[in-house]
């Protein structure tokens, strides 16, 4: 079985937390649950963006940059996973699996 390229795990985590997003009525939940939902779309798109980018890079300084750049957004939405793990937005199977695709993300890098 062929392995992913970090960039197809970053599609596959955008759109499994775009389908969790779009399984909740956003306008009908409490401010604090709404936020993180949002910030948590928000920050797979940008990673999948910054996981594009990496791949396109055309020097090994600008690899570099984009990885800390990268490293960073991971690292926001690793906690943001876990913020709507402990709001019971996600299940704890959920949580693991996108933890663990940030995490293989992280190391790709």
């Amino acid at each position: 079985m062929k392995q992913k390229s970090p960039f197809e795990l970053a599609i596959d985590l955008q759109g499994q937390v775009g389908r969790l997003v779009r399984s909740y009525d956003i306008d009908s939940l409490p401010a604090e649950e709404r936020e993180t939902l949002m910030a948590l779309k928000r920050q797979a798109a940008e990673v999948r963006l910054d996981m594009r980018d990496y791949g396109l890079a055309e020097t090994a300084a600008a690899q570099q940059r984009l990885a800390a750049e990268t490293r960073a957004r991971l690292q926001e939405l690793d906690t943001l996973i876990l913020k709507a793990g402990s709001l019971d937005l996600i299940g704890a199977a959920d949580v693991a699996q996108f933890s663990a695709i940030a995490q293989q993300l992280m190391s790709d890098l």
